[in-house]
């Protein structure tokens, strides 16, 4: 798989440091004073949405994101939005590759024509995951700035890593970035040592139209389906429609690593921005919030 380089940008310290799946599909890196990060990554760090920041003066049905053609048009009503078409699953080859497979995923519901399944675009992206990460990865597994630097690199992004402290602040980001981009979402789970795709949901409303909407429903892809794990059971089956109350695998995550998380954690998914807005600028509450 062929890739451009990709522009570095200077150090950071460990409170800027990415996200990692810990013991499980991605790592934490050793040391937390590791060497740059991806340009395109970088500038969405700045992006972590503020789950207690007040909605937006937008009037119902209209957008502030110029240049945007939403189909369906923002209406009333209760919404749902579904990008899987039958094929885009793929399970996870290795016990390590949850990542790779994810991203398979979200490139297979990207992308037209047939669905790419091989055990080789999933290791490829694996690979590629582990070479954009900002630190060195020395044992099995990709962190989520990898994940999100490299469909970034090959064309599907931008992508950037959010987190919300509640769950249901979490999912609407991740169901307004979807509603805008018409690109599936990431979502880290089982406290940091698994990766879910989110392919589509349901609402009480539509984003695009307000604020006043709760996701209730939500389409997962696991790269575990068909699986047992001993500390979260049998893995989800392909395009599994969970309800949020019963979204369990979905879970704060929290480390020394991440000192902004809080003891407490935050929800952290891998979402799309808009192609062509300003770096750091994401549509939230009904517009474009740029970075804090």
């Amino acid at each position: 798989m062929s890739r451009p380089v990709m522009p570095i940008a200077g150090r950071l310290v460990a409170l800027l440091l990415g996200l990692a799946i810990v013991g499980g599909c991605a790592l934490v890196p050793a040391d937390s004073r590791l060497a740059a990060l991806p340009e395109t990554i970088a500038a969405g760090l700045g992006a972590q949405a503020d789950a207690s920041a007040a909605p937006s003066a937008v009037a119902a049905g209209e957008s502030q994101v110029a240049g945007i053609r939403l189909r369906p048009r923002p209406r009333k009503g209760a919404f749902r939005m579904d990008l899987y078409r039958r094929g885009d699953h793929v399970r996870q080859y290795t016990g390590s590759w949850c990542v790779g497979a994810s991203m398979q995923m979200m490139i297979n519901m990207i992308e037209d024509g047939r669905p790419d399944r091989s055990r080789r675009t999933q290791k490829d992206l694996y690979d590629l995951a582990r070479d954009v990460s900002p630190w060195e990865e020395r044992r099995p597994g990709a962190s989520t700035y990898g994940w999100a630097g490299g469909l970034t690199e090959l064309g599907h992004g931008p992508y950037v890593e959010l987190s919300s402290p509640g769950k249901q602040a979490a999912l609407r980001i991740a169901a307004r970035q979807m509603r805008y981009t018409r690109k599936p979402v990431g979502l880290l789970v089982w406290r940091g040592r698994h990766a879910w795709v989110m392919s589509g949901f349901r609402a009480t409303a539509d984003p695009a139209y307000t604020d006043d909407f709760e996701v209730t429903h939500v389409h997962i892809e696991d790269p575990w389906a068909g699986r047992e794990s001993p500390a979260w059971g049998r893995g989800l089956s392909p395009h599994s429609l969970v309800r949020v109350s019963r979204l369990s695998g979905f879970t704060r995550w929290a480390s020394h690593h991440r000192p902004e998380f809080g003891r407490d954690g935050h929800y952290v998914i891998v979402a799309p921005l808009i192609e062509g807005t300003a770096e750091g600028m994401a549509p939230v509450a009904g517009g474009l919030a740029p970075a804090a």
